[in-house]
């Protein structure tokens, strides 16, 4: 539950909010965060990706 209160904490969920929840809400939550980590994987790859990629017309000239 800690790992919950540590990520939600900052989004203004309190932890006494997550003790008293429901284990099918907290399973949510964690479905939540599971999802918003993969995003944030796919926009720094995507980012990486932008940055080490050759520049169109760059060696044209």
């Amino acid at each position: 539950m800690l790992d919950l209160a540590a990520f939600y904490a900052a989004r203004g969920i309190t932890p006494e909010q997550i003790r008293q929840m429901s284990y099918a809400d907290r399973a949510v939550l964690r479905v939540g965060r599971a999802r918003w980590y993969e995003n944030m994987i796919n926009i720094v790859a995507e980012g990486i990706c932008r940055a080490y990629a050759p520049e169109e017309g760059r060696n044209s000239g």
